[in-house]
C-alpha cells in the first residue's frame, strides 16, 4: 500500500479530496436551507477538499487558499448567541484539509514556512474556540479547555508528523551531500595521482629519449675513435710489416715467416676492427636513412629495393634503430627464407617513421624466445615503437617497424 501511495501521489491526494467530499456530505445543510444556499455549501466545501490535490505541487497557495476559506468560515459561518451569517460557510469536515496542507508544509517546505503557517493554525483555532457557542455558557471553562486542548493537538500533531518527515529529507540530503562531496574529494585525489602517474611518465619518456641519444651519440664518437685511432695505426703497422717483409733478404726465412705472420694478423684484425666499428654506428648513417638503406642493399645476397620517403629526418637514435632492424630482416632472409627479392619502404605517417620490409620467400617467420626478431622487438620497444610480422606459410613475409620520428 505505501508503495502504491509513492508510486501514485496524484491519484493518492485524489482520493484523499474525495474522502473529505465524502465525509462533508452529512453536513449539507437541511430544513430551511434553499437550493442556492446547498449550492454554495457544496462549492466551498469542493473548492476546500480540492486544495489537497494541488499541496505537492503548490504547498503553500494551496495551504494559503484552504486558510483563507477557514478564516471566512470563523468569520461568517460561527456567530454566538445568533444564526450564521452565510450557511454556505460553516465549518464541516473537509476543514481537516487544513490539516493536512499543515503537514505537507512542515514536510516539504523550509521550518521557517511551516512555523509560520503553524501560528497561522493555532492562532484561527483560538478564535474558532472563543467564537464557539458553548464557550459563552455558565460553566464552560472546561468545554473550552478541552476544545482548545483538542484543536491545540491535532494541529500540532500535524505539524510535528510532517517536520519529522522533513527531518528525514533532511538528514537524508545531507548525507547524500556528504557522499558527494566525499566522491568528488576521492575523484580529485585520484585525479592528483593520475596527473603525478603522467608526470612521471613523461619525466621517465624525457630521460629515457635522452638516455637513447646519448647512447647513440657515444656509438657514434666510439665508432669514430676507432675509425680514426686504432684502424689508422692498424693500417700504418701492417703498411710497415709489408715493407719491411720486401726488403728482408731470402735468407733470412725465418724472420720473413714471423714477419709474414704479423702482416697477415694486422690485416685481418684491421678487417674485424672496420667490421665491429660498422656494427657500433655504420658511417654512412651520417648521410641519413636512405643512403644507409641503400648501402645495405648494395651488400644484401638477395636483390633489395629500396623506397624512402620522409618529409622529416628522424633523429639519429631512430634512424640507427631502424637501420639495424632492417639490416637484421635481410640476414633472416638471406639465412631462412629462400627468398629472390625485397623490398624496404620507410615512409613518414602521422608523425611516425614505418618502415617495412616484404620478401617473396616460404613465410612462417615467428618471434621465437632468443631469436632475431624477438631482439627487434625488445629495440624498438626502446622507444615506444611497434613490430608487426604478417608470414603466413608460402609467404610472402611482411615486416612493419613503427618507430617515433624521436626518441
Amino acid at each position: 500500500m505505501r508503495s502504491w501511495l509513492r508510486g501514485h501521489p496524484w491519484q493518492a491526494d485524489g482520493l484523499l479530496a474525495l474522502t473529505l467530499l465524502v465525509v462533508a456530505a452529512s453536513q449539507l445543510p437541511a430544513g430551511t436551507a434553499d437550493g442556492a444556499t446547498r449550492a454554495a455549501y457544496v462549492a466551498v466545501t469542493v473548492v476546500l477538499a480540492a486544495t489537497v490535490t494541488a499541496r505537492r505541487r503548490y504547498p503553500v497557495t494551496a495551504f494559503a487558499v484552504a486558510v483563507t476559506i477557514g478564516a471566512a468560515q470563523v468569520a461568517f459561518g460561527v456567530q454566538y448567541g445568533a444564526p450564521a451569517k452565510n450557511f454556505a460557510l460553516q465549518p464541516n469536515n473537509a476543514d481537516l484539509a487544513i490539516l493536512v496542507l499543515l503537514y505537507t508544509l512542515a514536510a516539504y517546505r523550509p521550518r521557517r514556512v511551516s512555523v509560520a503557517g503553524l501560528v497561522v493554525c493555532l492562532a484561527g483555532s483560538a478564535v474558532a474556540v472563543a467564537r464557539w457557542g458553548p464557550a459563552h455558557h455558565a460553566y464552560s471553562g472546561t468545554a473550552v479547555l478541552t476544545a482548545a486542548a483538542g484543536l491545540g493537538c491535532v494541529t500540532l500533531t500535524a505539524w510535528v508528523l510532517g517536520d519529522s518527515v522533513a527531518y528525514r529529507y533532511r538528514r537524508a540530503y545531507y548525507a547524500s551531500v556528504e557522499e558527494r562531496a566525499a566522491r568528488l574529494e576521492a575523484e580529485r585525489d585520484a585525479q592528483a595521482r593520475i596527473a603525478a602517474a603522467a608526470e612521471r611518465a613523461r619525466d621517465l619518456q624525457e630521460k629515457r629519449a635522452r638516455a637513447v641519444d646519448e647512447s647513440v651519440a657515444r656509438l657514434r664518437r666510439i665508432e669514430r675513435d676507432l675509425h680514426d685511432g686504432a684502424q689508422v695505426r692498424l693500417a700504418a703497422l701492417a703498411m710497415n710489416l709489408g715493407e719491411i717483409k720486401e726488403i728482408l733478404e731470402p735468407a733470412d726465412e725465418h724472420i720473413r715467416t714471423l714477419i709474414e705472420t704479423a702482416h697477415a694478423n694486422a690485416k685481418q684484425t684491421l678487417t674485424e676492427l672496420r667490421d665491429l666499428a660498422r656494427g657500433i654506428h655504420p658511417p654512412v648513417l651520417d648521410r641519413g636513412l636512405a643512403a644507409a638503406l641503400a648501402s645495405l642493399a648494395d651488400t644484401s645476397p638477395i636483390p633489395v629495393g629500396v623506397s624512402v620517403r620522409t618529409v622529416t629526418r628522424p633523429s639519429p637514435a631512430i634512424e640507427a634503430i631502424a637501420y639495424f632492424c632492417a639490416a637484421e630482416i635481410l640476414a633472416n632472409a638471406a639465412k631462412h627464407s629462400g627468398a629472390s627479392n625485397v623490398t624496404i619502404q620507410a615512409e613518414e605517417k602521422g608523425g611516425r617513421l614505418a618502415v617495412t620490409v616484404t620478401d617473396n620467400g616460404s613465410g612462417g617467420a615467428r618471434q621465437v624466445a632468443g631469436g632475431g626478431l624477438a631482439g627487434l622487438l625488445e629495440r624498438v620497444q626502446t622507444v615506444d615503437g611497434q613490430l608487426d610480422i604478417d608470414s603466413p606459410p608460402g609467404g610472402p613475409t611482411t615486416i612493419t617497424i613503427e618507430l617515433p620520428g624521436h626518441a
